[in-house]
């Protein structure tokens, strides 16, 4: 069978059958394919020799890698080496460079401080795995695997870096990384020299250098979207937890092809006939599911910090639940009335008390009156904020208005879609599909995620409906409670006294 581009055997590397290669002995091509590692439970099992240009998708990649990986890796700072390197390795593929112009300050004693230090020897034997073995299509697999296995205790991004530290050990003929140990630091720290090398005479073919440095680049863009997707996963105020309807995390694969295509581009200096075309599109294809999720996250944290902590004011509140990023007017609350006026931001500014009512079409009448009682009260403002998934089914449109033929004059959104907000407001606001009223002033401050319950037991005597009111509120009414408890029994008032707090909580919790 050829093993040539779009073969069923390996589409993206062709070799030649028996050639051998420095420091490796001739394999026959009926040895046996090394074991793949075992995959978990419910992965399928494992092609061979296993292809990564041919499986069903990138899950079953992430299924034989997932288990060599420490979830618990402690994560570097990587930005400081992985910048350094990275200047290093596009200088190396410039073809027009002015050599003596190169120049990258590493500081006054050219040494960059930077967190992630990997030992010179785990880079030589990553390098040497890089360049002194064959690449082909019975070990593509198996040898991105190793490095991955060896790189286990580290994160996803600084997988990335380590192996492209060791790739620019011996990557260009031009320009070199040369690094050595520092005996004081038994290995644990590196030095870091660039050094400006003469031309030499055996540079790669122009057609083969040419697809090399951009497969190099584009590799070095992957690597720094990784980086970049690691920052934003290992935010400390959120976790993989607050993102379930996102496309699933997918940096093992990631960090898998980036890995694969630094193989690659070291194993052209070996004249290996890789088709770089079918890699440059592959990873071209990741990087734009990066970027799609990438923003995804970007806009949920944004949302999730929003609804947290509002700033400036009450408009980045009501966008952050309803509209995307880049609206600048809410456009679609409207007054419930004749005149259809839009809400005025600069009322906002000077309104007492904001009521968002958050419910789905569901509605029970009588929330309505009690809502109703407020609005006639002109404390504040009401917006009814529905949430529906599905706008295109007609029962769902004749719900809505007959819901807004019975509510009085207040706002309502009118998007018409499932709003932005919606995972947020799970997630931080815990809707789960009944109603609620989110009491917020006029900075934007929430003053308290649910305040229906309250609003309909007491009404306007809990205003502002805050937490410490209706806590207040409360106790009050039980105040006649406690002084004939305390008498009839004293340690009574000794147990209250020491769980004040606990008790408090409950109050909370209740209304």
């Amino acid at each position: 069978m050829s093993n040539t581009i779009g073969s069923p055997q390996f589409p993206g590397i062709k070799e030649k059958p028996g050639e051998s290669h420095a420091g490796v002995p001739l394999v026959s091509t009926s040895t046996p394919h090394p074991a793949i590692p075992l995959l978990p439970a419910n992965c399928a099992p494992p092609i061979m020799p296993l292809n990564p240009f041919n499986v069903p998708n990138d899950d079953f990649i992430s299924c034989n890698i997932s288990p060599f990986h420490d979830v618990q890796a402690i994560r570097h700072d990587v930005d400081s080496l992985f910048n350094v390197l990275s200047d290093i390795v596009i200088s190396t593929s410039t073809d027009s460079l002015d050599f003596q112009q190169v120049t990258i300050d590493l500081g006054q004693h050219k040494v960059p401080q930077v967190a992630l230090q990997p030992a010179y020897s785990l880079l030589n034997e990553i390098a040497c795995q890089m360049t002194c073995h064959s690449f082909n299509t019975s070990n593509v697999h198996e040898s991105v695997v190793g490095i991955l296995q060896k790189l286990r205790s580290y994160a996803w991004d600084a997988k990335t870096v380590i192996a492209l530290s060791a790739f620019a050990l011996n990557y260009g003929k031009p320009l070199r990384l040369t690094v050595a140990e520092e005996a004081s630091q038994k290995e644990n720290a590196l030095e870091l020299h660039v050094l400006t090398l003469a031309k030499e005479e055996n540079k790669p073919a122009q057609s083969g250098s040419n697809l090399t440095s951009n497969l190099v680049k584009i590799t070095l863009e992957l690597i720094k979207k990784i980086i970049t997707l690691e920052k934003l996963f290992a935010n400390k105020s959120y976790t993989i937890k607050h993102f379930p309807t996102l496309c699933k995390d997918h940096r093992a694969v990631y960090a898998y092809w980036a890995i694969f295509s630094l193989f690659a581009c070291a194993n052209q200096t070996k004249r290996e006939e890789i088709q770089y075309l079918v890699l440059l599109e592959k990873l071209n294809v990741i990087l734009e599911e990066i970027r799609i999720q990438q923003g995804a996250l970007e806009d949920l944290i944004w949302r999730l910090e929003a609804f947290q902590n509002p700033s400036p004011g009450i408009w980045q509140l009501l966008k952050a639940l309803i509209y995307p990023n880049n609206v600048d007017k809410p456009d679609n609350i409207i007054a419930n009335n004749a005149t259809k006026e839009l809400l005025n931001l600069d009322e906002l500014i000077t309104t007492e008390k904001l009521f968002l009512f958050i419910s789905g079409l569901d509605i029970d009448l009588e929330i309505i009156t009690s809502l109703t009682w407020i609005h006639d009260y002109k404390i504040g403002k009401i917006v009814w904020v529905p949430v529906v998934e599905d706008w295109t089914l007609e029962i769902n449109k004749e719900r809505f208005q007959y819901l807004k033929s019975r509510m009085p004059s207040w706002y309502v959104v009118e998007y018409l879609s499932l709003i932005e907000g919606y995972e947020p407001l799970q997630q931080v606001w815990n809707y789960r599909g009944k109603p609620i009223v989110v009491v917020a002033d006029a900075y934007g401050n929430v003053l308290n995620q649910n305040a229906l319950r309250p609003i309909i037991l007491w009404g306007i005597e809990v205003f502002p409906f805050d937490y410490a009111t209706i806590s207040y509120f409360v106790s009050q009414q039980w105040k006649w409670f406690w002084p004939a408890a305390f008498k009839i029994h004293p340690p009574i008032q000794t147990w209250v006294t020491v769980r004040t707090t606990t008790f408090q909580s409950l109050l909370l919790l209740f209304a």
